[in-house]
């Protein structure tokens, strides 16, 4: 990592693209401007025109003859990959950039984007090219007079809404496998960091991918995202989102063309800690981890922090050692751990779950303010409560913020049961020495990902989505995510 001089620098120098990106060329909307806010100081970055339904209906239409002409649908395997690897490797090229736009927009810590976001971006996309050329279509066992094939095809034009939280990552995760299949595609970024994806729209076209094929368009969800879901010839939809906001695609989906529609949505997920542990140093840095990684902002983050009494002391002790050696601050400064939430009315939700917390009886052990009012950031310390029953509102709700909360149970079973006491299931974390232990939690827990001995949602290899209100029908990341992106055809010839 550089000296926190030089991405300043690069912060200073800044002119990002604020125009939408449709049909090849970069085009200012037509409807009401919205503002992008720096998180970290409050300063508005840049003044942004929306776009309204008919340039909504413009995206789609280039991208509809992007794609049925055959400009990339009819590329070869290997011409769509030799493309995209192009793309993985201009995003490594502009790593710096690309960090410093991601820190400046969301609140990141440059640390995490420049060492985590883009090269994990870069990869993805260059898995998903790797894998054009390696996806096979299938003869089934005939009877000698017929011919049956399974191929897969791409299923059209597809849009796709992506969060605040991780927007060049989650942009990835959605445009690899979708450009992979061969789909052009309409992407709504998140209006409160929509400056990534724009600079990775603008290598996208330097690297070849051709005009129509992926078109990026600007403004609420309600307004942009509604627009994409009631679209009548839009073929398929893929979300990455809250969950009431998954549940409204979902609607209006269904109401008008019934469109494929892949939800990944909110989690609370629950890190659970087995008495056997040995190294409770380990397990309660990656439980610290767990929950202030992104400053909590993270639909996969252990938010639920189960301790079996025997431990419960001991490990306590720990988590508030590591907690307090967190640093908040600047997200341009390398030696941050957490930056800025990324939006004050965000901020001020968080800090009212705090203040709900106490009046329920939690116990606060440490954190639990705002810090650095005077910077016009969104600061909030690291915070820990304990003495929380799973009844209390932040052992239910998603706070989306770095608060964790420390629940004590007796036996594996009440782990078992106050872990799926919830409309989530995203994600689980499982600490313990047994490996039948493991096994047994990692069945009965109901998440799409458990993580064990260690906080993680796997790598781009990995399927990730989850069970109940955290997702529908979605797996980003994977193979399965290739395969999510084409439609499945039976050819049968006589012979």
């Amino acid at each position: 990592m550089r000296e926190s001089s030089y991405y300043r620098k690069i912060a200073e120098g800044l002119k990002p693209e604020i125009r939408s990106f449709i049909n090849g060329k970069f085009v200012e909307g037509s409807g009401p401007a919205f503002e992008t806010v720096n998180p970290a100081n409050g300063k508005v970055i840049a003044r942004i025109r929306a776009n309204t339904p008919e340039e909504v209906m413009e995206a789609e239409r280039a991208a509809r003859e992007a794609f049925e002409d055959g400009r990339w649908s009819g590329k070869s395997p290997g011409e769509r990959k030799e493309i995209l690897l192009r793309l993985s490797d201009m995003l490594l090229e502009h790593r710096d950039e690309l960090a410093v736009l991601e820190t400046v927009d969301s609140g990141k810590p440059i640390f995490d984007n420049v060492t985590g976001d883009v090269p994990e971006t870069a990869a993805t996309f260059r898995f998903h090219a790797e894998a054009i050329d390696k996806l096979e279509d299938c003869i089934t066992a005939g009877d000698g007079k017929h011919l049956s094939m399974v191929v897969r095809e791409p299923v059209g034009v597809v849009a796709a809404i992506l969060p605040w939280n991780f927007p060049m990552q989650m942009a990835g995760w959605k445009l690899g496998p979708i450009l992979a299949a061969g789909n052009s595609v309409i992407v709504k970024p998140s209006s409160l960091t929509p400056l990534s994806l724009l600079y990775i729209a603008g290598l996208a076209q330097e690297a070849g991918i051709p005009d129509g094929v992926l078109n990026v368009v600007l403004g609420s969800g309600q307004v942009v995202g509604g627009a994409l879901a009631e679209h009548p010839q839009i073929e398929a939809l893929t979300f990455t989102g809250s969950t009431s906001v998954g549940k409204k695609l979902l609607v209006q989906s269904g109401m008008t063309n019934a469109k494929s529609i892949f939800l990944e949505m909110g989690g609370k997920n629950p890190g659970i800690v087995m008495p056997d542990v040995k190294d409770l140093d380990h397990a309660a840095e990656e439980a610290v981890n767990a929950v202030f990684w992104n400053m909590g902002e993270n639909c996969s983050s252990n938010s639920r922090l189960l301790v079996h009494k025997d431990i419960k002391d001991r490990f306590t002790e720990l988590i508030i050692e590591k907690t307090k050696a967190l640093k908040t601050g600047d997200p341009l400064d390398p030696d941050t751990n957490m930056g800025a939430l990324v939006e004050r009315p965000h901020m001020e939700k968080v800090l009212e779950y705090i203040e709900t917390a106490k009046k329920e009886g939690a116990r606060l052990l440490c954190g639990g303010n705002r810090l650095y009012e005077e910077s016009g950031g969104n600061y909030i310390e690291p915070t820990v409560f304990d003495n929380v029953t799973p009844d209390m509102t932040i052992a239910r709700d998603e706070i989306f913020g770095p608060v964790l909360a420390i629940m004590t149970f007796e036996t594996e079973e009440e782990a078992v049961r106050i872990a799926n006491d919830t409309i989530y299931g995203l994600h689980a974390s499982v600490f313990t020495d047994d490996l039948r232990t493991a096994h047994r939690l990692s069945r009965a827990i109901h998440a799409g990902t458990i993580s064990v001995n260690c906080f993680s949602e796997g790598d781009y290899g990995t399927p990730f989505g989850g069970y109940k209100q955290s997702g529908f029908l979605s797996r980003d990341n994977s193979l399965w995510a290739n395969r999510q992106y084409t439609e499945m055809k039976t050819i049968w010839i006589e012979l």
